[in-house]
């Protein structure tokens, strides 16, 4: 009898074993998006100088997802794009749908690795206007053009690192440009020495009155804001599951 009871109770452990493997393995539908925080940095009313940031462009090839569950394995995968996918933050999403399904359970951690740029276009480009008084207001643009992978560790909506997937609950997840942070070391008095420069006019190369003035900020153009700024790129992706 004794060993009738110690059969029937290694059974249901068991079994309870195999249905608690099998909910581990069920998969989340999480649907990725886009978004930007908008930065604009103001002097003193008289003397009208403005300088705001309000579109941001992103270029990813790939991405890899690593997570780590505090039950069941850890959950790995690479997702490769065949275009690289043109991500308009500013406009709340990335112009494509773009989802993918990982197992349900307790996240302690989640990484997410951002291959960007390549020969065509910048991986990072941000957009603005600094407007040194109430009349004249000039077009700014960050551009940073080395391919550069990014990680980012994911938070919850509350900001904690720890994420909760459930089958019947169908997440999302935004990947949010954080202007703000970027930019936070930037003063107006760096903007107001800013070389400006001209773009150019395709159609009118005899005519340079025709270029428009802007201010360009990149590794050939204005390096001291560059380097300050690109010094900081890694701390101004943020990726929220909600």
């Amino acid at each position: 009898m004794k060993k009738l009871f110690l059969l029937f109770g290694l059974t249901v452990i068991l079994l309870f074993g195999s249905c608690e493997e099998r909910e581990l393995k069920v998969p989340v539908k999480v649907d990725m998006g886009f978004d930007m925080e908008p930065y604009e940095l103001s002097q003193d009313f008289k003397s009208g100088s403005q300088f705001t940031i309000d579109e941001a462009f992103m270029v990813i090839n790939a991405f890899e997802f690593n997570g780590v569950r505090e039950q069941g394995e850890s959950y790995f995968f690479t997702r490769r794009f065949d275009e690289p996918l043109q991500a308009e933050m500013h406009k709340g999403d990335d112009g494509r749908h773009v989802n993918f399904d990982i197992p349900q359970g307790v996240y302690n951690m989640i990484e997410l690795v951002f291959d960007t740029g390549n020969d065509e276009s910048p991986a990072i480009i941000l957009k603005g206007s600094f407007q040194q008084g109430p009349l004249e207001e000039i077009p700014v643009q960050f551009e940073y053009s080395f391919n550069e992978q990014l990680s980012v560790r994911a938070e919850n909506a509350e900001g904690k690192r720890q994420v909760i997937l459930t089958k019947d609950i169908p997440a999302r997840v935004r990947i949010v440009f954080d202007t703000p942070s970027m930019f936070r070391l930037l003063n107006m008095g760096q903007l107001m020495k800013a070389e400006i420069g001209c773009t150019d006019d395709d159609d009118d190369d005899d005519d340079d009155d025709d270029d428009d003035e802007i201010i360009l900020i990149n590794d050939k153009n204005n390096t001291d804001i560059f380097n300050l700024l690109a010094s900081r790129l890694d701390r101004s992706l943020r990726v929220v599951f909600e």
